[in-house]
């Protein structure tokens, strides 16, 4: 092997290791954006349990279940 093809493998293979790292990259940013909606929406179930909840007291209270 010559050095210019050494040269040349050595460039296609950090090419390609700068690919695989970008794609890894946009895989973690995926995952942070999808554990923050899921987040979000554990949060709004939660809110809404707790709106449940005061509407079955209230419920409880007013008809002396």
């Amino acid at each position: 092997m010559t050095d210019a093809e050494a040269m040349t493998l050595l460039q296609n293979l950090a090419a390609k290791a700068q690919a695989e790292q970008d794609a890894l990259t946009n895989a973690r940013s995926d995952f942070e954006a999808a554990k923050q909606a899921l987040n979000n929406a554990m949060m709004d179930v939660s809110g809404q349990l707790a709106d449940m909840r005061r509407h079955v007291r209230y419920a409880i209270d007013f008809f002396g279940v």
